[in-house]
């Protein structure tokens, strides 16, 4: 039997001998467990290969339970009646975290009937255990999670391709169509687009969150949001050229999670991908919008961001937008083209508009074309995707199509 230890004290000292305790069949997720371990940097864990008969064996030589007991379920033939066994050498307060192989509603529901806090089915995550297990507050988060908004980001592979004019008017069609509230954040520090085209001034409420994130709760976040009618809010930074600001780790993070508690959908406006709050942005989206343009230099772009964005514990499904910023000329890329290249289908084209575009963003106002193939039928359709009214229709369609046949 492999161990790790960290830290780790000896037994009849009389307190607790790890906060950690984790007994798995394979190194693949003992290597993730040691991640996760570091991470969180938890100075008392105990990592082994074994099964549950070793974790019983280990605890019945330790004076105290540990916090935490993750035991893999992988070789059990009896799971329940191994958990009743090692139940035998635990104290009630442990928290018991089962993983395995098996994705089974049965076993699962088997499991917290008998006081475990939850199961996880491999391959396991760092990012799957930090949702599990929150060392800050010493307990496994409860299985049922209140409701919570979607995280959608939106990144592009060059300047000027219509990250912002894509982004913003799907967050205006959420807010004014569809009846959600929807918080806007422009990542970009020094003045991103989205204020000019909404109209609006900038009140440097995303640093004041970021440099206070100790301090954050609901109430402070809704302060520094700048509100566009009663569903859409903007939070967003206008720092003067040549001015840097640094914040701690995991400060974008706290503030989307409490956006989420708030708003059917907070929309990031990536400004550059390789920044360290887009990373973050990346790390916490549940939706990544791509937007591209028929160039050789954004195709390119395009393989490298997906590489980039879905190699994550997270890894959130991306889609790709082909938006057209300009005339049509001779020698851009065909679609078809593009999309042999990157290995990956276009979820939808924009087409190029010439006047309500621009007029719309000098004036601070929404779009006025309503061409039934134009640029606010496009936002229509990215926003039915989203929202999923596509399959409901589909469905509904289906249902009616089977009542006449009847």
């Amino acid at each position: 039997m492999s161990t790790t230890e960290l830290s780790f004290l000896k037994p009849k000292t009389g307190v607790r001998i790890a906060d950690f305790i984790a007994f798995v069949a394979d190194r693949k997720t003992e290597q993730v467990l040691k991640t996760f371990v570091l991470e969180q940097a938890m100075p008392h864990a105990h990592i082994a290969i074994g099964n549950v008969d070793d974790a019983i064996a280990h605890l019945s030589k330790i004076e105290r339970s540990p916090l935490f007991l993750l035991v893999d379920l992988q070789d059990s033939v009896m799971p329940l009646s191994d958990l009743g066994r090692l139940a035998e050498v635990c104290e009630p307060s442990v928290q018991v975290v089962a993983l395995g192989e098996r994705n089974d509603v049965g076993l699962f529901r088997s499991l917290l009937k008998i006081g475990v806090r939850d199961y996880l089915v491999k391959p396991l995550t760092v990012e799957l255990l930090k949702r599990t297990v929150n060392v800050s507050e010493g307990k496994v988060s409860p299985v049922t999670l209140a409701r919570a908004g979607k995280t959608i980001a939106f990144a592009g592979t060059r300047g000027g391709v219509g990250v912002t004019t894509l982004g913003l008017n799907l967050a205006r069609h959420l807010a004014e169509d569809t009846h959600r509230r929807v918080a806007y954040v422009d990542l970009n520090l020094h003045g991103g687009a989205a204020n000019g085209m909404l109209g609006m001034q900038s009140n440097n409420g995303l640093i004041d969150v970021l440099q206070n994130v100790r301090r954050l709760d609901p109430q402070y976040v809704e302060r520094t949001l700048v509100a566009k009618g009663s569903r859409l809010y903007v939070l967003s930074a206008d720092l003067d050229y040549g001015t840097a600001k640094d914040f701690e780790p995991g400060a974008l993070t706290r503030v989307i999670e409490l956006l989420c508690d708030s708003f059917h959908y907070v929309i990031l406006d990536v400004g550059n991908p390789a920044d360290t709050l887009a990373q973050e942005a990346f790390d916490h989206a549940s939706r990544v919008y791509l937007v591209v343009d028929r160039s050789v230099h954004s195709t390119r772009e395009t393989i490298r961001l997906l590489r980039y964005i879905e190699d994550r514990d997270n890894n959130p499904p991306t889609s790709l937008l082909l938006n057209n910023p300009n005339a049509a000329t001779a020698g851009k890329v065909q679609p078809t083209d593009f999309m042999s290249a990157v290995g990956r289908t276009v979820l939808h084209e924009v087409q190029f508009e010439s006047k309500a575009i621009a007029t719309a963003e000098n004036l601070g106002e929404a779009p006025l074309e309503k061409s039934p193939t134009g640029f606010n039928q496009a936002i229509a359709r990215i926003a039915s995707d989203l929202t999923g009214q596509h399959a409901a229709a589909d469905r509904t369609f289906l249902q009616k199509l089977k009542l006449r046949r009847k």
